[in-house]
């Protein structure tokens, strides 16, 4: 387990309530490093308060009742769980305030995505899925399903990949052969850009001859070849929605309603033109 003891986020000016400054946050190992936090840090430096981040190590929650323990130790007002599934692992009564970090509403996203496509004119759009025990990866393959039953359009087989631009160009490579193959949506925009290098090697030009639409609008989707559609996260207005919820239940009152962050399609190249033919 491992502490970063609120640097970066700088010195707490003083607050006219009777919350603390400093904040704890628990991150695993595949979040302590992610957007999300990033998001989170920006929102508490916009609001004065200072964060403490304890990571435990994997994806489980092993160590999240000690995680929690050390920071109640550190004097900390409430925590942020990342990893919002790992609220699970802890009793009711912690004994402080405890909320999950919100998130952009990954079905909607999803939805968005695939009904995109389908406005295109294809009679059904292919997915190109993350690992399937993922909580995340299964809410875009989720958005995806629905939407195409929603419909009435035949749902492809999924084709899965790990994240990685390597396993997307794994996956492109199998869809190019696959006839009919006219819309992708890929569940990241690494995927994506993996699945776009394996259809130019293929012979396949997007969006001349299939139109492709990604996840998460990374600062690199905008200079793909071609430039990506993407469905964007506001990871900032995720923290900041967050860091009201807990500060509401800090001060004991009525706390914002629980929910997710709308996502917002961009359309760029990829899905720009209509195909020939």
């Amino acid at each position: 387990m491992s502490v970063d003891d609120a640097g970066p986020d700088g010195p707490l000016r003083a607050r006219a309530t009777r919350r603390q400054g400093t904040l704890g946050v628990i991150a695993t190992g595949s979040s302590a490093s992610g957007p999300v936090l990033h998001g989170l840090r920006a929102a508490a430096r916009e609001q004065e308060y200072s964060l403490s981040v304890f990571s435990v190590p994997g994806t489980g929650g092993a160590g999240v009742p000690a995680a929690v323990a050390g920071l109640q130790l550190q004097g900390v007002a409430g925590i942020v769980v990342l990893d919002g599934y790992l609220l699970a692992e802890l009793a009711p009564a912690a004994g402080i305030p405890l909320v999950p970090a919100a998130s952009t509403d990954q079905y909607a996203g999803a939805r968005r995505a695939t009904e995109h496509l389908l406005e295109l004119g294809h009679p059904t759009v292919w997915h190109l899925g993350g690992p399937e025990e993922g909580p995340v990866a299964r809410a875009r393959e989720r958005g995806w399903r629905e939407t195409l039953e929603r419909h009435g359009a035949e749902v492809p087989p999924v084709v899965r990949g790990d994240w990685s631009a390597r396993s997307g160009f794994r996956a492109g490579q199998s869809l190019a052969v696959e006839p009919g193959v006219g819309a992708v949506f890929s569940a990241n925009d690494h995927m994506a850009l993996g699945l776009l290098a394996a259809f130019t090697e293929a012979g396949m030009r997007v969006p001349r001859d299939a139109h492709v639409v990604g996840f998460d609008d990374v600062p690199e989707a905008a200079y793909f070849a071609p430039p990506l559609t993407t469905v964007r996260q506001d990871h900032l207005a995720a923290g900041r929605h967050t860091l009201a919820v807990l500060a509401a239940r800090i001060d004991g009152v009525a706390a914002p309603a629980a929910g997710a962050v709308e996502a917002e399609l961009v359309v760029r190249e990829s899905s720009r033109c209509l195909r020939a033919g």
